[in-house]
């Protein structure tokens, strides 16, 4: 039986009414929610089928199941938000389950704007619908290169398209369950939600749908609040006691995780932000040994990679565990010095694909193009380059490549080849075939006469229109610029003039020396770390406009800067490129 502390017991032993739990990093709410659901069927009897447990990551709902189930408790209700309200409408004989593709999206957009930026489209849809605001609504403000007529007319296009095609997207499971409950009493007796910091408005109003008991438990952390840019809604936590009647606030503020000072300079923090709030607390160390804190200051990112590994070579050296070291970032552009220090030194490291630096979109496709010239029979650096769109292949169909792989099947050809012989039923396929095969056979020439890779890479980022292929995916001023100075990172990794040495050395697999997937050290945006927690945290490239970011409010910034800092358990290594940065002044002053 775990033991628990004062403020942890009387949040699992709640019974009726509202509540509000402040659960501080390492302070054991997973531990909190499950024995409080196994406390309300045990102790007062409550069914389980009456209980609704809603957690916001699909992960994190079926963590929450899987630990009730080995407790025996297989009926109580656990879901996402979505998955809940998805449930409801499919039980009630609304059927939403056609979901618009990305294709679909796409090319609603694109029909109105050929350049449209999908994803800052789909964002600003989503956000205004998590408000509940129709393209016929005032919208709520939300930073966009677009102005807001234009907004408005994808907004509107992309419904209307929805309406014609009987389609739905997810935030349409929200606001249609929320259509239903108002016309149809849908309860639970007793209702818990995990993460109630992140919680939207939309999300806030289905609950008091769902919840007329009154009987509901939030657990959640102000200062922890990620996902304002998704709807996110902070202050719905701060003032749920405003919201719900007599509700009781429990603050567990006790950190399990931390050394002492890594705790108090994280405290320190974030009072600048959240000191004057009714019910802040610091939070306090269980651990009251003292970990190590180090901020160092670099002129370049290179200088700065070289370094941290420098540092995990040494820990790992000192026997520390590669699983126990974590490398977090803002942008998933500054992944790019440190896996490749980490690919020089052959140290394993695992990172997730969409935020890699060399599977960047950009990167992914020059590093195909280089495959290609060494080797006109590498399938699957042309299936990259087809899939990516860009010139002279830019309006080729996927049902014509997979015609031309099919061919190559046939005729035990590579796909290049058969690029080469395919019969096109177009004038304007065969030309653009014929452009393609000339850049390759003429970028293919260049390099066995020696030109240098990194000239190699301008040419072809200027036949292929690389650049262009960034501003139509990528259109935002400032993310273009990022991605175009993502190719010269690029450059600087070459060493040599051998394709084949630089491309395995490339797609040399992170997991060196044969580790399992879960003994490599970890290398992630801030945003994906949270929830989680390693002995040894490198938060790199700390600078002014980047982290804090200066598209983002700035309190949004400071609390993913409190989400880092809060993630070490041992020791903590900052590191900013140049001085006198904002969060590092504040951190460390």
């Amino acid at each position: 039986m775990l033991q628990f502390n004062k403020q942890q017991q009387q949040a699992i032993n709640f019974y009726k009414g509202s509540c509000s739990v402040i659960a501080g990093a390492g302070s054991g709410k997973s531990s909190v929610l499950v024995y409080r659901i196994k406390n309300l069927i045990e102790k007062y009897h409550v069914n389980e089928s009456d209980i609704l447990a809603i957690s916001f990551t699909r992960n994190t709902a079926n963590d929450l199941k899987k630990k009730l189930s080995k407790m025996g408790y297989t009926n109580v209700n656990v879901g996402t938000f979505h998955s809940i309200c998805g449930n409801i409408l499919f039980n009630n004989n609304i059927d939403v389950s056609n979901l618009i593709k990305d294709w679909q999206i796409e090319n609603c957009f694109k029909n109105i704007d050929k350049k449209a930026n999908i994803k800052e489209i789909q964002s600003f849809i989503g956000y205004q619908k998590s408000y509940f605001k129709t393209y016929k609504d005032s919208f709520m403000p939300k930073d966009s290169n677009y102005t807001e007529t234009e907004l408005r007319k994808f907004y509107k296009e992309y419904e209307i398209f929805k309406q014609k095609n009987r389609l739905y997207d997810f935030d349409d499971w929200l606001i249609e369950c929320y259509k239903l409950l108002q016309k149809t009493k849908i309860t639970y007796d007793f209702i818990l939600v995990d993460e109630y910091q992140d919680t939207n408005l939309i999300q806030s109003l289905i609950l008091k749908q769902l919840c007329e008991s009154g009987n509901i438990f939030v657990v959640g952390d102000y200062r922890q609040a990620i996902y304002s840019f998704r709807g996110g809604i902070p202050e719905l936590f701060m003032n749920f006691h405003k919201e719900w009647k007599n509700t009781t606030v429990i603050n567990m503020n006790i950190n399990y995780r931390s050394c002492d000072n890594i705790v108090k300079n994280s405290n320190k923090f974030i009072k600048n932000y959240y000191g004057d709030y009714k019910y802040y607390s610091d939070s306090i160390a269980n651990n009251k040994n003292n970990g190590n804190i180090f901020i160092n200051s670099y002129l370049s990112k290179e200088d700065e990679a070289v370094e941290v590994v420098d540092k995990i070579e040494e820990l790992l050296k000192n026997k520390v565990k590669p699983c126990e070291i974590a490398v977090l970032y803002r942008l998933n552009s500054h992944s790019g010095n440190i896996e490749n220090e980490l690919k020089k030194r052959r140290i394993g490291y695992d990172i997730d694909n969409d935020s890699s630096f060399f599977k960047r979109k950009e990167i992914s496709t020059i590093i195909s193009y280089l495959r290609l010239i060494d080797n006109q029979d590498d399938d699957g650096a042309l299936e990259n380059i087809y899939n990516n769109r860009n010139y002279p292949l830019t309006y080729f169909s996927k049902s014509v490549f997979n015609n031309i792989k099919s061919y190559a099947s046939k005729n035990d050809l590579s796909i290049y080849e058969a690029l080469l012989s395919f019969e096109y039923d177009k004038v304007w396929q065969k030309q653009n075939i014929n452009t393609f095969k000339d850049n390759i056979l003429r970028l293919k020439l260049q390099y066995d006469k020696e030109l240098n890779i990194d000239r190699l890479i301008d040419n072809i980022v200027n036949v292929f229109k690389i650049k262009d292929l960034i501003q139509e995916k990528y259109n935002d001023s400032e993310d273009y610029e990022d991605r175009i100075s993502s190719i010269e990172t690029l450059k600087t990794f070459i060493k040599g003039n051998d394709i084949s040495k630089f491309i395995s050395y490339i797609d040399s697999n992170s997991n060196t020396n044969n580790k399992k997937k879960d003994e490599n050290i970890k290398l992630m945006t801030v945003h994906k770390s949270k929830g989680l927690e390693f002995k040894n945290v490198f938060i790199i490239s700390i600078e002014d406009d980047k982290f804090p970011h200066i598209k983002s409010p700035i309190e949004d910034e400071a609390r993913l800067f409190y989400v880092g800092i809060t993630r070490a358990k041992e020791n903590l290594y900052i590191t900013q490129i140049g001085n006198d940065n904002k969060f590092i002044n504040q951190y460390s002053n």
